[in-house]
């Protein structure tokens, strides 16, 4: 049922999406929704667990490895180990986003960003907030920024935005770059091309707070 409703609500959002239709996709009865879910909105607050249930799950090895880094001794965690991580999870989210069997989900996350119901509160805080924080911590811990700031919550939330545009985007993609499908030969090519920017952006980053800081303390005793 939950497949099902993920491929309707994909395609037709809460508002065009039927039980009806949902429930012959699953080959259902569609008492099943009711007896299961209460209702439409129901059962679309189990797929957006099930959402969450499957970011959480996919980004688990990532999240469990960047705690291990933090417990390191600062002498330890270097700016380019830092760097690693980010470059590590924001291509584990590009070779997600580039599935075909995701390609609903993104859909309905794209619904959310745009027109959030009750369901995106709860993909927000149970997996989408602690990742965008670690990514945060990250890049303030690689080019020396404040990490509460909401500067480095704009930087972090622009290079998640570069791997979201090879799905937002997909469309211009394939047409401008003649493919077809983005398949695991193309998935790579993206995956490399992102994986030079991240290391540009950030380095750049670096270098510029490094600059930007150290005028700053010539300035000072000028």
């Amino acid at each position: 049922m939950l497949a099902a409703a993920i491929e309707v609500f994909g395609e037709y959002g809460i508002a065009g999406a039927t039980t009806r239709d949902i429930a012959q996709r699953a080959g259902q009865n569609i008492a099943a929704i009711t007896y299961y879910f209460n209702s439409k909105e129901g059962l679309y607050l189990a797929v957006a667990q099930w959402i969450a249930d499957f970011i959480e799950q996919n980004f688990r090895p990532q999240s469990e490895e960047i705690e291990r880094f933090w417990l390191l001794p600062a002498e330890q965690r270097l700016p380019e180990h830092h760097l690693q991580h980010i470059k590590t999870g924001l291509l584990a989210f590009s070779t997600l986003m580039t599935q075909p069997q995701t390609l609903n989900l993104s859909k309905i996350m794209s619904r959310e960003q745009l027109s959030p119901t009750d369901a995106y509160p709860l993909i927000h805080q149970q997996v989408i907030a602690p990742l965008h924080h670690s990514l945060c911590r990250l890049l303030a811990g690689c080019t020396g920024m404040d990490e509460n700031s909401t500067k480095i919550v704009l930087h972090t939330h622009a290079l998640i935005g570069e791997v979201l545009s090879f799905r937002v985007g997909r469309e211009t993609l394939l047409r401008q770059a003649n493919w077809q499908q983005i398949g695991a030969e193309e998935a790579t090519q993206i995956s490399e091309v992102l994986a030079e920017h991240i290391e540009i952006l950030v380095n750049g980053l670096r270098q510029r707070h490094l600059y930007i800081t150290a005028n700053a303390g010539n300035n000072a005793i000028a």
